[in-house]
């Protein structure tokens, strides 16, 4: 039986939600650049269930990738130079972040970078770094209050007509992403850069990829109409 208890509506197409379970706030963002954050106070019955509007912002492009940091709402809008970073315990203040500081912190060209955020993920346990899924073949690791790129990873396909997704071990020493070269998933050893370990069972290209925070369980979902449960991805 279907439950529904509330509705949250956009101008265009929803392209990702995200949610920070611990203060059960929802983030929706759309293809027309809005992004709406509520909070969701469940009832004991889904009628008693309230969906109550926090926030709506407004950003220059398409969103294509979000997730909280903290108390902070980071979005990517596509085509645009940086990560917005919205604090909610400063009245949604913005501020942004350079994505073309590198390896060495040092800022490069101001209004353009080679490629689109497609995917996004916080750091396990210390909330110290972000995890960022590119549609050029290149998964990247910052330190979200520096913009410090502290890794690149590469060895796997994704471009402009892809759907990267990427998910974090549990221990924070593994990163987990998809290709469209194959119906596998990457594993990437963090300290070295280097793919570890692929994960074959798909007939199809990986779809999305979940990771459990608190146990070596990982979820991935196929275009071939199967979802697979692994456990301890790493080698």
């Amino acid at each position: 039986e279907e439950v529904l208890a509330g509705t949250i509506k956009h101008g265009k197409y929803v392209k990702v939600t995200t949610w920070l379970a611990d203060d059960s706030i929802l983030a929706t963002a759309a293809a027309d650049g809005s992004v709406q954050i509520h909070k969701i106070t469940l009832g004991m019955e889904p009628g008693d269930t309230k969906v109550e509007k926090l926030q709506s912002l407004q950003l220059s492009g398409p969103v294509e990738a979000m997730c909280f940091v903290r108390k902070q709402l980071c979005c990517y809008a596509r085509d645009t130079p940086h990560l917005s970073f919205f604090n909610m315990e400063e009245e949604y203040a913005q501020t942004k972040l350079n994505l073309n500081k590198g390896v060495n912190g040092s800022a490069n060209f101001d209004e353009h970078v080679s490629y689109c955020v497609m995917d996004m993920s916080v750091s396990p346990k210390d909330d110290k770094y972000l995890a960022l899924a590119t549609d050029t073949s290149r998964n990247i690791i910052l330190e979200w209050e520096t913009g410090r790129q502290v890794r690149n990873l590469y060895g796997h396909n994704n471009d402009g007509y892809s759907n990267p997704k990427l998910a974090w071990s549990c221990n924070g020493q593994y990163l987990i992403g998809n290709t469209q070269e194959a119906s596998s998933a990457c594993v990437w050893d963090i300290a070295s850069s280097s793919i570890e370990n692929r994960l074959a069972g798909h007939t199809n290209l990986v779809r999305d990829i979940y990771s459990s925070p608190s146990t070596d369980t990982l979820v991935t979902t196929s275009f071939d109409k199967q979802t697979k449960i692994w456990m301890s991805p790493a080698p």
